[in-house]
């Protein structure tokens, strides 16, 4: 009677009695992750990686099959639990946090840390030898890799940010207010195509996805594309030609970001290949005058040597390109400086990075045949080269004066 009388009193005072260490790791997991598992909004890895990562990925149908997955991957720690690589995966925070992200985060952290505190105690989920090949990451890392926030960030920067001084003067609300109430635009008409988030290239990408101006479904068909391109109409007219290095670099974002996006990419092979170079706008202009008539609307691109000593560049230091006026004989466009991916120069480059005072070499192709038009893949080689001009001196920024130099003597 006294064993009854003591047992009844502790419940009344201390509730039931606690369950068996497995008992209690299986309600923690039904309660605390299984919901995870089930819910239908993203989990918090999607602040970093655009596909191919989700924490669903890690949830089995049982706590044993979770358990053992996640041990075999080395992400949780036996022996101390709160240094777990999980925790630590799901506890790093990307450079743009949201208040929704972060709590789901928290969220999603306090509640693997509760389970693998009390699942690691268990004798039974210890020994769990079960496998599944459907848990995990289910594609090679580089892929993993590739579809990182932070790098498809990178990419836009290099293949549309860096050539925003094209599109900014109507599409960045900070130039096109001057639009308003000029020939009938109202400005929720100009809002409407205020697109650009200054000084904010991660911001202006989201704003491009959620204004339909990228197409994820048929990249090359993007509005962001083919209105500067010239391949519908567009109220600023052509800002690039059709195969150029502008359009080529529009294009490599684009279906990369769709690709990375739809899930398309499943191994390391199908990756694209970086180019082999980077580049920033100078705000620096160039002029060539005095074209034979009959090249008039030719795609023209100009490669910029620097003298350096007794020899010129063996990469360029800039490129320029644009067609050839149609009537006018002449042609102009801003400068570009390039550098090899990862070289010392490359490193340096700033935005409006200028070219200095010195002495440069200019090449000149011309794409006599339209090839880049026909084929938009197809580069500019030795079979269109035009000749090649030499200068000296200071180049001043700005549309007005370019620096102006004479189409060489060509039959």
């Amino acid at each position: 009677m006294a064993k009854m009388f003591l047992t009844v009193m502790i419940f009344v005072v201390f509730g039931p009695m606690p369950a068996s260490g497995g008992e209690y790791a299986l309600d923690v997991f039904k309660q605390r992750i299984t919901p995870i598992l089930l819910s239908p909004k993203p989990s918090s890895c999607t602040e970093c990686h655009l596909s191919g990562v989700d924490l669903k990925q890690y949830i089995g149908d049982t706590q044993e099959e979770t358990f053992a997955a996640l041990r075999a991957a080395g992400l949780i720690d036996m022996q101390n639990p709160d240094k777990s690589k999980l925790l630590q995966f799901i506890k790093r925070t990307p450079d743009r946090q949201t208040p929704v992200g972060e709590k789901v985060r928290r969220m999603e952290y306090e509640a693997f840390r509760a389970w693998i505190r009390v699942a690691v105690k268990d004798p039974q989920l210890a020994a769990a030898k079960t496998k599944s090949d459907r848990l995990g990451l289910q594609l090679p890392l580089e892929v993993i890799r590739h579809a990182r926030q932070d790098r498809v960030l990178r990419s836009f920067v290099e293949n549309i940010w860096s050539e925003m001084g094209r599109c900014v003067n109507c599409h960045s609300p900070e130039l096109n207010r001057n639009k308003i109430d000029r020939n009938g635009h109202t400005r929720e008409d100009v809002d409407a195509i205020s697109w650009v988030v200054p000084r904010d290239p991660a911001a202006t990408l989201q704003k491009l996805v959620d204004t339909g101006n990228i197409d994820l479904d048929d990249p090359d068909a993007s509005v962001v594309l083919t209105k500067p391109v010239g391949l519908e109409d567009h109220g600023g007219g052509p800002k690039f030609p059709l195969g150029g290095r502008t359009d080529k670099n529009f294009r490599r974002f684009l279906n990369d970001y769709a690709a990375v996006v739809n899930g398309k990419y499943k191994d390391a092979a199908q990756l694209p290949d970086q180019p082999q170079d980077v580049g920033v706008m100078t705000g620096q202009q160039l002029r060539i005058v005095d074209f034979p008539a009959k090249l008039g609307g030719k795609l023209l691109r100009a490669e910029i040597y620097r003298r350096r000593g007794n020899q010129w560049s063996k990469n360029p230091w800039a490129i320029a390109e644009n067609p050839i006026h149609q009537t006018r004989r002449l042609w102009q466009s801003v400068v570009m400086a390039v550098a090899p991916r990862n070289s010392a120069r490359a490193k340096k480059f700033k935005p409006k990075h200028l070219l200095p005072a010195g002495r440069y070499l200019i090449k000149i192709y011309i794409d006599r045949e339209g090839k880049a038009s026909k084929n938009r893949d197809y580069q500019l080689g030795d079979r269109e080269f035009f000749g090649q001009v030499e200068i000296r001196g200071e180049w001043k920024p700005g549309y007005q004066p370019p620096k102006i130099i004479h189409a060489p003597v060509h039959d």
